[in-house]
């Protein structure tokens, strides 16, 4: 690349390849979930995947002084960040159980055009009209997915778009608290959260369908999986960023699609019809463009934001 040393060359090299590994994960994450709910309600999938997801960070605590790194100077802010992104992993991991893995990840993608919107009343941001209109063309992308008012339209296509709603939410707040509190702290109160959702949600479901299910010993180490993999994808993500811009790394988000729609045809045959193929085109387009002006305005950029990791 013209201006740059084989040293910038090399780390760029190293967080577009960070990025893809980091992605390749998740969506491994993703289809795992998405197995697993054929034999588990996804109500319980979320409180156990929660439960291994504190193994990781429990060490990661340990390694930054103990309790003291999930000392908080804003409880209340915390506390909501926590509840959307508890919301954000209910939502997520329920429309993995009735929705095609592509087209789940697709409306997940609708996060940016959230966080963009939202930037304005919760931060006090002002949107230009180039983001603006970038947005619009967004959810004109999304309407194209869902298609309201065809025979196809499912009303669960509209629990993926409200977990992004969601996830948005907790990149918001995790802009603001960034400056008091530490990303281990944020990390560990949202994985809590949805630890404490889960087990509410089969406690309140137990004795019915949708209650607890004994996991097979098997399935054990799978749930355990889901944890690492969970853990792993994210540390391989935030590496990216430490060694190439946002905007060059973040496009490599949209990969996670790719990943979806061939796990997709592999395990369950699904195949994307061409409007999901379009919409998500237009949605992918719309958040490259989001993302591409905001390091132009030198602004924090939030990434596309893939959804099953509702975490800074």
């Amino acid at each position: 690349m013209t201006g740059l040393t084989d040293d910038d060359s090399g780390a760029i090299r190293r967080g577009i390849i960070l990025m893809i590994a980091g992605i390749f994960v998740v969506s491994v994450m993703d289809a795992l979930i998405k197995w697993l709910t054929a034999s588990y309600p996804s109500i319980q999938i979320v409180m156990l995947r929660s439960v291994f997801g504190l193994i990781p960070l429990f060490v990661i605590v340990c390694l930054q002084g103990g309790l003291a790194a999930l000392r908080t100077a804003r409880p209340g802010a915390q506390l909501l960040r926590s509840a959307f992104g508890a919301g954000a992993m209910v939502g997520f991991f329920y429309a993995l159980s009735v929705l095609g893995l592509a087209e789940t990840v697709t409306l997940a993608f609708s996060s940016p055009l959230f966080v963009t919107l939202l930037s304005v009343p919760v931060l006090g941001e002002r949107v230009g009209i180039r983001r603006l209109a970038a947005v619009i063309v967004g959810f004109i992308g999304v309407v194209i997915v869902v298609r309201p008012g065809a025979e196809i339209f499912k009303l669960d296509s509209l629990i993926p778009i409200a977990a992004s709603f969601c996830f948005a939410m907790t990149m918001l707040l995790a802009r603001r608290l960034s400056k008091t509190e530490t990303s281990v702290s944020m990390t560990f109160y949202t994985t809590l959260a949805g630890l404490v959702v889960g087990a509410s949600g089969v406690l309140w479901a137990s004795g019915t369908p949708s209650g607890w299910m004994p996991p097979l010993p098997a399935d054990w180490a799978l749930f355990l999986l889901l944890g690492l993999l969970g853990g792993v994808g994210q540390y391989l993500v935030t590496s990216s960023f430490r060694h190439a811009e946002a905007v060059v790394v973040a496009p490599f988000e949209y990969t996670a699609l790719i990943w979806a729609t061939l796990f997709g045809l592999a395990i369950w045959g699904e195949v994307p019809d061409g409007a999901t193929l379009l919409g998500g085109a237009i949605v992918i387009g719309a958040g490259l463009y989001i993302g591409y002006r905001e390091t132009r305005l030198g602004k924090k950029t939030t990434g596309p934001g893939v959804m099953p990791e509702p975490s800074p």
